[in-house]
């Protein structure tokens, strides 16, 4: 994970779900008294080498890698956008244990339990004992950590070849697939939910997703919000040709109070640009195959020009399954636009 030399900390990145977690080096806490952990010494506690780059890295700096390589983003709190702070603190004894890990201040539960859950980590490391006047001492510490999500605009000049007027016209699905069927021997199936635009207000009409098979230039539009369904995310499920897809543009109703109906493209954020050559550089790709079913994700396009894609298999199977018994949903490949 990158990391920063300063004392300002480091950060974690979650590259397909475009967010942050920021852990910020371990500071002595504010006040002690003599019967309570030192809160300044004449050496701080040193945190033990992990790796062998460790030796060129300070103690802090080795503290703030060493959580930040387990620390991950809630997926519900990512897709909810919660940004904020968290602060645990601990102590690490005389003997150079960790101990006393506890909450600070909190800011949802779910990120919450995260932010201890790798704090806990902690427990299994040995210290060097922080001193004071030469004899080993309890040092206490409290650590702040930040989760923020970051959002990256495309350019407005930026553009490539899916935006070319041959890609304007589309074809439809045969019909939402059913799921209890298995999947046709000359085509995929993809299933997914869709988080939409404006919350449950788009006056009742319906949201769909363009893609652009790759190999053979058909474009298909199918939909991810019924129309006059009030629920702010729902399900889909489609039989498509296999193939290679990019993700071409989210079309919605922009006011729940008069027709405005808009169409968005769906580029990567102008700093991914590089990460790949072609249409991949621009367009968030995925691959079907033949006779297969795959799991496409949470597609969240609640916010312009920011499209997230979760992994949530875990949290949509098990309802898809009650409604289709015979659903082959733990066979099903990844299948994550990236």
């Amino acid at each position: 994970m990158p990391f920063s030399n300063s004392w300002l900390g480091s950060c974690l990145l979650l590259a397909a779900a475009a967010a942050r977690g920021q852990a910020l080096p371990a500071a002595p806490a504010d006040s002690a008294r003599p019967s309570r952990p030192y809160t300044y010494t004449e050496q701080l506690p040193v945190f033990p080498p992990q790796e062998a780059a460790d030796s060129a890295r300070t103690s802090q700096q080795r503290v703030i890698r060493f959580l930040n390589k387990d620390l991950h983003f809630p997926a519900k709190a990512l897709r909810d956008g919660v940004q904020g702070k968290v602060y645990f603190k601990f102590v690490v004894d005389a003997q150079g244990h960790t101990t006393s890990i506890q909450l600070a201040r909190g800011l949802r539960a779910d990120v919450d339990a995260e932010v201890l859950r790798d704090a806990r980590r902690l427990e299994a490391i040995q210290w060097r004992p922080g001193t004071q006047n030469g004899r080993p001492v309890a040092v206490a510490f409290t650590v702040p950590i930040t989760f923020s999500v970051q959002g990256g605009r495309p350019g407005a000049a930026q553009g490539d070849s899916l935006d070319l007027p041959r890609f304007s016209g589309f074809k439809l699905p045969t019909s939402t697939w059913n799921l209890a069927k298995a999947p046709p021997a000359n085509r995929a199936v993809l299933y997914g939910t869709c988080l939409q635009r404006l919350g449950a207000g788009s006056g009742g009409i319906g949201q769909y997703v363009r893609v652009v098979n790759l190999s053979t230039g058909q474009v298909f539009r199918f939909n991810v919000k019924p129309a006059l369904r009030g629920r702010r995310e729902n399900s889909f499920c489609y039989a498509l040709p296999a193939g290679r897809y990019a993700l071409s543009q989210y079309e919605f109703n922009h006011s729940n109070l008069v027709l405005d109906f808009r169409a968005e493209r769906l580029l990567k954020p102008s700093p991914r640009a590089q990460s790949a050559p072609g249409v991949a550089a621009t367009r968030y790709v995925f691959t079907l195959l033949p006779g297969q079913l795959h799991y496409v994700g949470t597609w969240n396009f609640a916010n312009e020009n920011e499209p997230i894609f979760l992994n949530e298999k875990e949290l949509l199977d098990p309802s898809l399954q009650a409604d289709y018994p015979a659903a082959l949903l733990p066979t099903a490949r990844l299948a994550m636009p990236q």
